[in-house]
């Protein structure tokens, strides 16, 4: 059998900044739900249709993510949960899950998270138009994480330099290893503090952490440490900007935020279906199988196309229509199987508290008429910017 060759070859799914990616995937549907792409200069598997990425997720043994992350990412990041299986993760997931259930996130609210969109927010008082992706949705998820941790305010500047470098092991691996090195040489000294004088936050909660007798060592939970600052500094932020993006689109959508919690909870659900900011996730198959009508061999790269899936006009009608009201059990957002995202029920709540502050402090905060907002990328994806009047007219 011949080369399969990859569909619109001019289109680089790695590099290319991509802001018609959701009309360039319908194209690619009409071929079928896993087709050949290019993604960083090389030809790959991408799985389109909700059913057959729904599959791959739960499919460890053709899909174990490990074989994959321990190329593009545990050089920079460590071997931490994206790159364990079997046994090993579930002991390591174990032993920090209980940090993240919903009972836990919510109790975080009024303690952290309020009050840090609130601190955040006080620096846009009084300012006629702001860019909204840089003033709010980068800073404040990441302001949440560093405070988890209870990093020094003073140091939250060269933490989120590192966080983003680690995450840029595939396009730039240098830097990410210099962010790695400066990253590990800062975190270790707070370790050797927690494990003398634990103080409540999460540093010292993986250090007191216990599953079946085991415990994390230091070089483990240092890796866990480079896991939760790239989420904190990049996926939260991009899917707050694309949240907003929407809210502040619709003066419906807008007032519906305003009403409480459920009408926020439904409308952030939406959000990650119609822009998931991990718009494509790359994996390595770990055993020939056939998905579709694609033959994948071991050791081919394929793309877990997420927003893709979110958007299969099988299982969303009208998929590119912003709507809060629509049945979004099945979404994929976060993944599905021994993998979903640990993260899932904190990053929700950060952003429908996001929801519920900015409105109440900025009630009629407005798009900046004329200006215009651009989704950007394959990978990680969100608004390029998004320039807003805090003050807009009611």
């Amino acid at each position: 059998m011949g080369v399969v060759v990859p569909l619109m070859p001019e289109i680089d799914f790695g590099y290319d900044e991509v802001p018609d990616l959701h009309e360039l995937i319908e194209q690619l549907r009409a071929h079928g739900p896993v087709v050949r792409v290019k993604y960083l200069g090389e030809p790959v598997w991408a799985i389109l249709d909700h059913a057959e990425l729904n599959q791959a997720f739960h499919d460890l043994e053709h899909f174990d993510q490990a074989e994959g992350y321990k190329i593009i990412a545990e050089p920079s990041m460590g071997h931490n949960l994206q790159t364990m299986s079997g046994e090993e993760h579930r002991i390591n997931r174990a032993m920090v899950n209980g940090m993240f259930l919903p009972r836990n996130a919510r109790s975080y609210v009024e303690a952290l998270i309020e009050p840090v969109a609130h601190e955040i927010l006080d620096r846009i008082e009084g300012q006629r138009e702001v860019e909204f992706v840089q003033a709010f949705a980068r800073p404040y998820p990441f302001t949440v994480i560093t405070r988890l941790l209870n990093i020094p305010v003073s140091d939250e500047g060269k933490l989120l330099k590192w966080a983003i470098s680690l995450i840029d092991f595939p396009w730039d691996p240098e830097g990410a290893l210099a962010a790695r090195a400066a990253f590990d040489r800062y975190i270790q000294p707070l370790i050797d503090e927690r494990r003398h004088n634990p103080t409540g936050d999460f540093i010292s909660g993986l250090v007191t952490a216990e599953f079946e007798g085991h415990r994390l060592d230091d070089g483990q939970i240092m890796t866990f440490c480079r896991l939760l600052f790239p989420a904190g500094s990049d996926t939260a932020y991009k899917n707050g900007g694309s949240l907003f993006a929407c809210v502040l689109a619709d003066d419906e959508i807008r007032a519906q935020a305003k009403r409480g919690d459920q009408d926020r909870a439904a409308i952030v659900t939406e959000g990650l279906r119609w822009q998931a900011p991990v718009a494509m996730n790359p994996r390595m198959a770990s055993a020939d199988v056939k998905l579709g009508d694609a033959n994948i061999k071991k050791g081919d790269w394929v793309l877990f196309a997420i927003t893709a899936a979110n958007s299969d006009p099988k299982v969303f009608a009208n998929p590119r229509k912003f709507d809060p009201s629509r049945d979004n059990s099945t979404l994929i957002s976060f993944g599905r199987g021994a993998h979903f995202c640990l993260g899932m029920h904190l990053a929700r709540r950060e952003l429908e508290i996001a929801l519920k502050v900015v409105l109440e402090r900025f009630p009629n905060i407005r798009l900046k008429p004329g200006s215009k907002v651009e989704f950007t990328h394959a990978v990680l994806r969100g608004p390029r910017e998004l320039w807003v009047q805090p003050f807009g007219k009611a």
